[in-house]
């Protein structure tokens, strides 16, 4: 029946893309070729795959990430960076939130990723950080310093972050720079790279700590 046909093509597909990732065709957002430039510039093929994502490319991820040297691939970064539809990026990041903590060769953790491609809020930025903040409550302190770093708009993300922060977290100075978290968003090299919403917000959260470094500034 189908479902023979399914798991017989996903077995065939699993070898194919386990042997693609061992033999490092393409980069590393390719994932063993599921991301090659034949594939992305071909429409057709997109659409194939992009149709067949759940009931095809999501098991065969599943069976490549459970061989050991393969766990730790960026899948989240991948379909981020390679642009695919939403509902492409929600499904992989429901099937595989424990990726949310995978980083790429360049330490980047999917959150960066996101944010600096300005990934939306209902393209697949809210079920990220969902994803971040379901998890111990460390993490959404790590993520709120990642987000104001990276400059991610208030209604983007931001507000749902500092909903869970505890105001000692919103009011805390970075260990690197010394600055406060309303100083850090709004210090960006690119002047396209920071919210000012959240500064804003930021500085309504800590009304303190703006009284305070008015009055070290002004003595």
């Amino acid at each position: 029946g189908g479902g023979e046909d399914s798991k017989v093509f996903i077995d065939k597909a699993s070898l194919l893309m386990n042997k693609g990732i061992q033999l490092r065709i393409g980069g590393e957002y390719d994932i063993g070729g599921l991301f090659s430039p034949t594939t992305t510039t071909n429409q057709e093929i997109k659409d194939r795959i992009y149709h067949n994502w759940d009931r095809i490319v999501l098991p065969t991820l599943k069976n490549v990430m459970t061989i050991p040297h393969n766990q730790h691939l960026p899948i989240l970064q991948a379909v981020i960076i390679n642009d695919v539809p939403s509902k492409i990026i929600k499904a992989t990041i429901n099937q595989f939130t424990g990726s949310i903590n995978t980083k790429d060769s360049s330490s980047r953790l999917p959150i960066d990723v996101a944010v600096h491609r300005r990934l939306s809020w209902d393209n697949g930025m809210k079920e990220l950080i969902e994803a971040y903040l379901s998890l111990q409550e460390e993490s959404s302190t790590i993520i709120f310093m990642v987000c104001l770093k990276n400059g991610l708009g208030w209604e983007n993300g931001m507000k749902v972050v500092v909903k869970r922060l505890d105001i000692n977290v919103i009011e805390r100075q970075d260990g690197s720079t010394g600055l406060c978290p309303f100083m850090l968003a709004g210090v960006k090299q690119d002047k396209d790279d920071y919210d000012l919403g959240s500064v804003f917000y930021l500085i309504r959260k800590s009304p303190r700590l703006v009284q305070s470094t008015k009055y070290k500034v002004n003595k």
